[in-house]
């Protein structure tokens, strides 16, 4: 029994270590100090928006890269940047439909009629494709009432039964995709939602889940330009075709994986709610429970270093072990670890977990830690001095 109690001890001290604890509050009241501050004075609203949002699943897109991408084998991109007449844009419809593909994107918005035989020629191709999702933006937003106020469609889409969904996306940074968006007090559905009903065949239940996040996982989708379409006909038929402008300069977003056009944006997107891998995403109390855990024992781990390097024996080695550049290398190499296991995690058993809040305490736990002692030294010095009165 003494036996147990002696183990039990042991473990508690290991486990339970009142510095590392006092490291990890302070750490992270100096983030929320940090964050209150440049999300509140408009001199840092630049460092704001560059990391609202920020997480460490864009860290594993981008090392994703590194392996070679895998070609879709259900999605391909006509582009049509070329194309300007609305006349050859109805041609080019015309020849896909043709080939049966299995639904078509129009990733364009024809908002005012430019062209008499031209638009003539669009509204005819329009009322034959039963399988096409024409684009449209909602505009105008509201943001007191969080809806918007206003929409831009075809100039023929009020006339036709035509399939439509909105192409509205968050340009600062993409990283879900919306799956409906109010207007007026009425819901309306995605561009994706509504190919994905197009490709199903059945109604898609949108309003439970308002957004989806985009596997940005790496993929190639074939381009293939307008005037090539028969000799890429294999690529269309019983394919999904997103076509719109694969290389327009002024449709760039801001992705995971860099700058990326608007309709590949677009791909990656219906990508992921096709194939619908379940991701377990950590959230709520679990992920705060589970961040600062996280954080404690990434702090242990430093601090464990500190010690091991402050109980040496004072040589040339060992001075240059408590230097702040090593040490910064040895906090690096902690943090690194974490994302590797993370990353790993991510990879092999789709678990997404943002380490975000962990590897920020990391790297101000030397600094928390200084701020710890030195109002341990103080306080101690308080205690002192009142005792002598």
């Amino acid at each position: 029994m003494q036996r147990l109690k002696t183990i039990l001890c042991k473990l508690t001290r290991a486990i339970f270590r009142p510095r590392e604890m006092a490291i990890v509050v302070v750490a992270f009241m100096i983030i929320g100090l940090l964050r209150y501050v440049t999300f509140h004075f408009d001199v840092f609203n630049p460092v704001a928006h560059a990391t609202k949002g920020f997480s460490t699943t864009d860290i594993f897109y981008d090392m994703m890269l590194a392996s070679p991408a895998d070609t879709s084998s259900s999605i391909v991109i006509v582009d049509i940047t070329r194309l300007h007449s609305r006349d050859s844009i109805a041609s080019v419809l015309e020849e896909i439909d043709e080939l049966k593909p299995t639904a078509i994107d129009i990733d364009v918005v024809f908002e005012h009629p430019k062209e008499p035989e031209g638009d003539l020629h669009l509204m005819g191709v329009a009322g034959t494709m039963s399988n096409a999702v024409f684009s449209y933006k909602m505009m105008d937003p509201d943001h007191e009432r969080g809806e918007f106020t206003r929409q831009a469609h075809s100039f023929f889409a009020k006339d036709m039964e035509v399939t439509e969904g909105f192409v509205n996306v968050d340009r600062r940074m993409t990283r879900d995709i919306p799956l409906c968006l109010e207007m007026q007090g009425k819901t309306y559905p995605s561009v994706i939602v509504k190919m994905l009903e197009t490709i199903n065949g059945k109604p898609f239940d949108y309003e439970e889940h308002r957004t989806h996040p985009i596997n940005f996982e790496p993929t190639v989708f074939r381009i293939i330009p307008y005037d090539s379409i028969q000799h890429y006909s294999e690529y269309i038929t019983n394919h999904i075709v997103m076509f719109g402008g694969a290389y327009e300069g002024v449709d760039l977003l801001y992705t995971p994986l860099g700058q990326m056009h608007g309709i590949n944006v677009l791909c990656y997107a219906l990508k992921t709610m096709l194939e619908m891998k379940q991701q377990i995403e950590c959230t709520g109390i679990l992920y705060w429970v589970l961040a600062i855990l996280f954080a404690y024992i990434g702090a242990c781990l430093i601090m464990a270093y500190k010690d091991w390097v402050l109980g040496m024996k004072e040589s040339f080695i060992s001075d240059m072990l408590r230097t702040i550049f090593v040490t910064s290398i040895v906090v690096f190499l902690f943090m690194a670890l974490f994302i590797t296991i993370s990353f790993i995690c991510f990879v092999n058993w789709r678990i997404n977990f943002d380490l975000t809040p962990t590897l920020a305490v990391m790297a101000l736990t030397t600094t928390a830690a200084d701020i710890v002692r030195i109002s341990i030294k103080h306080l101690q010095k308080l205690r002192k001095g009142e005792n002598g009165k």
